[in-house]
């Protein structure tokens, strides 16, 4: 039931699991989000692409050989259950952008527009390309890593 690509499981999350896509994204994994609405525009993709599918829908699951029912309504339950069946790399964590899923670069802070408070903190911060959005370890981080860490356990 494994993608593979590059070594390295890539994933589907349907329109159900838009926080358990940002939370995977978090831990290092390749998570898309379907811009579309459609389930057959979704399969498309995924057949396409080799991409595990990760749904809450029971009847697309079905229909996708490639599939993972996600049991839970809950996020932390979601997460443990994916973590479960694909055992995170703790040197991913924070690599991937949240909300597009691109990988995350390591840039100087005085390169990029980020409030100068966030310049003097900190030197480098992680940089997306794509959203043109900055990330750095402030209480956010903290908290994302706390419940990551909790979640492993």
């Amino acid at each position: 039931m494994r993608s593979q690509k590059g070594g390295s499981t890539e994933f589907m999350a349907d329109h159900m699991l838009k926080r358990a896509c940002e939370w995977m994204r978090f831990l290092g994994y390749t998570v898309y989000y379907p811009e579309c609405h459609y389930d057959n525009d979704i399969l498309k993709t995924c057949m396409k692409n080799d991409l595990v599918l990760l749904t809450r829908d029971i009847e697309l699951y079905r229909r996708y050989p490639l599939s993972i029912y996600i049991n839970s309504v809950d996020i932390d339950n979601q997460i443990s259950q994916i973590m479960e069946m694909f055992p995170p790399d703790p040197k991913k964590f924070m690599t991937k952008c949240p909300d597009c899923g691109s990988d995350l670069y390591s840039i100087n802070s005085d390169e990029i527009n980020v409030p100068d408070g966030i310049k003097k903190r900190f030197h480098v911060v992680k940089y997306c390309n794509k959203c043109k959005k900055a990330f750095w370890p402030g209480t956010q981080y903290n908290k994302i890593m706390e419940k990551i860490n909790r979640l492993l356990k």
